[in-house]
């Protein structure tokens, strides 16, 4: 969602990708594995607040890894 997020037609921001990962929380349960022709649904309205958080989240989330959901990505997707 990095690269995705970094698309200036997307958030021009990859550090904005945890909006990418909270619009699409029903379809993507690890944030660090997403599929080839997976449909994502872009939050156009994000304010600037949630941008912010999401940019905090991104910057500090620390290491990941493939099929583990990171304890971090829990609290952000609530609210934390």
């Amino acid at each position: 969602m990095w690269c995705i997020a970094g698309q200036s037609k997307i958030y021009g921001n990859p550090y904005l990708w945890p909006l990418l990962y909270k619009a699409n929380s029903g379809s993507i349960k690890d944030a660090d594995l997403i599929y080839p022709a997976q449909v994502l649904t872009v939050d156009r309205a994000a304010s600037d607040g949630e941008k912010g958080r999401a940019d905090k989240h991104a910057h500090n989330r620390g290491p990941w890894q493939i099929g583990v959901v990171e304890e971090s990505d829990k609290a952000y997707l609530a609210g934390g």
